[in-house]
């Protein structure tokens, strides 16, 4: 009897959102009118790579590989995403672009950015998302966390900065308590007239 290949149920831009048996998730397809149109894009766990081709029979038959300076999902799907040709992202895709973003403009590592975009921005549950990442669920867990806790601790460091002196005097009237300085230095509040 031959393999029947393992397909997600799940299906976007015409394909299959995962392909098991591969390692294989969806990213995109080509559009417009190029020679390429209608191919699809997966990021292939086993190769750490973004693959191009003809998805037929329950199979996907990569005949192109995006160049990629890092092997991240995320900076993959950038790559993809900036090509010169039309492409459109899956939601997966669209979610990996977000992680690019937030691991380079915020104090979040590439792991927790790709957990917390597919995570809260993307919706996707746990278990899809460690599908997807190919982690365990406790490792989305552990990332998410990690996520949050980053965002919130910049988050307050940013209203932190932005806050006006006296409120901050207001909220905490010990904030700016001069009682806890050291009463052996050799500075002096007196005022010296200058002739």
């Amino acid at each position: 009897m031959p393999h029947q290949p393992t397909v997600s149920e799940e299906r976007e831009l015409g394909f299959p959102r995962h392909l098991p048996d591969q390692e294989a998730i969806l990213i995109g397809r080509i559009g417009g009118d190029s020679d390429l149109s209608g191919y699809a894009a997966y990021y292939i766990h086993g190769q750490n790579d973004l693959l191009i081709g003809q998805y037929k029979q329950k199979e996907f038959w990569p005949e192109y590989a995006v160049g990629c300076e890092s092997r991240l999902m995320s900076a993959c799907v950038r790559e993809f995403s900036t090509a010169n040709i039309e492409t459109e992202l899956s939601s997966i895709g669209k979610a990996l672009l977000q992680a690019w973003h937030f691991g380079d403009l915020t104090p979040l590592s590439h792991k927790q950015a790709h957990v917390y975009a597919l995570r809260e921005r993307g919706k996707f549950s746990r278990d899809e998302t460690a599908s997807i990442l190919s982690i365990s669920p406790n490792t989305v867990d552990t990332h998410l966390q990690r996520a949050k806790e980053k965002l919130s601790a910049a988050e307050n460091l940013v209203q932190f900065v932005r806050a006006d002196s006296e409120d901050l005097a207001n909220a905490r009237p010990d904030f700016f308590d001069e009682s806890d300085t050291d009463d052996d230095t050799d500075s002096s509040n007196d005022l010296t007239p200058l002739s």
